[in-house]
């Protein structure tokens, strides 16, 4: 057995304190497809949902989200909307660091 007792990521649950903020940003400003019901925002990618739902953290942790894009074009485009520099990541490929309405910290990356 690996240790992971056969768990793999299905969802993963942050509060936030605006969630149309939120969806503005993931939606118009990311350009992720996602779905939004009643205080929460989901986005599926794969087998993964990340769920942001109107309750914002009484405390802000360093947290860092990954997403990755599917070629360096698709980053290009992401870098001109926020308006961010891309940079060589180590390992190959390319990155970009930006931070959503309530200061979750996301690193958009192609390989």
């Amino acid at each position: 057995m690996d240790g992971t007792q056969g768990i793999v990521p299905a969802e993963l649950t942050l509060g936030v304190a605006d969630i149309d903020a939120t969806e503005r940003f993931y939606r118009d400003v990311l350009g992720v497809e996602l779905m939004r019901h009643g205080d929460s925002v989901r986005i599926t990618f794969g087998e993964f949902t990340l769920v942001f739902e109107h309750a914002p953290p009484t405390t802000r942790a360093k947290f860092e989200l990954g997403l990755r894009v599917r070629d360096g074009a698709a980053l290009d485009v992401i870098a001109k909307r926020v308006g961010a520099t891309t940079y060589d990541r180590d390992g190959g490929g390319r990155a970009l660091f930006v931070t959503d309405p309530d200061h979750y910290t996301i690193e958009i990356f192609s390989r």
